[in-house]
């Protein structure tokens, strides 16, 4: 059994939440810690409390997002048909661009970042190697074998997922890269045996 959070973790699971909003509305150079505050119903000097800079704050608020993504991405291909994979994963992704997810991605782990770069490289291995287990898996249980490694597998997807998903955020034309985005898993099948 899981033991109740505290007032202390609830403020600060309250105060990621307004920042991770934020972050999906505006993106990580547009947000202050002022602008978290009013939008968490808090004294700036409480964020300064729990996470004591801002540096610290955006480390909190890249580690929920990078577990709630590779969450979502791991339960779209969980008994799911390969089609069915290409069609979820694929809405998953216009969801994210349309929801903030991707550009509060791109913020927190794109070029320029002001995260730790271990915590850069860690969170996009990890979703990488989600991605690659997931679909390794989706294609076991329907009998098929992989011809490459789940790694490699892993690091394609998430190659994928972050090109396409960069381009929807730069306003791309969407059949175009659904399109493309089909194409690249037409790759992945012709690597099942």
């Amino acid at each position: 059994m899981r033991k109740p959070r505290t007032n202390s973790e609830k403020s600060q699971a309250t105060i990621v939440d307004a920042a991770l909003a934020l972050l999906r509305e505006r993106g990580a150079s547009k947000v202050t810690v002022g602008d978290v505050a009013a939008a968490s119903g808090c004294a700036k000097g409480l964020i300064h409390y729990h996470f004591k800079t801002k540096g610290r704050l955006w480390v909190a608020v890249a580690e929920r997002l990078a577990a709630e993504r590779r969450e979502g991405w791991i339960a779209v291909f969980d008994s799911a048909t390969p089609t069915q994979a290409v069609e979820r994963s694929w809405a998953l992704l216009v969801s994210e661009s349309g929801d903030g997810t991707l550009r509060a991605w791109t913020s927190l782990f794109g070029s320029g970042t002001s995260l730790p770069e271990q915590l850069v490289s860690s969170s996009l291995t990890e979703f990488s190697e989600a991605l690659g287990a997931a679909v390794s898996s989706m294609f076991e249980s329907h009998g098929a074998a992989l011809r490459i490694g789940e790694a490699e597998l892993g690091w394609f997807l998430g190659s994928v997922v972050a090109g396409v998903g960069y381009l929807l955020l730069a306003g791309a034309a969407v059949p175009e890269l659904e399109g493309a985005y089909t194409t690249a898993w037409l790759g992945v099948l012709s690597l099942t045996a």
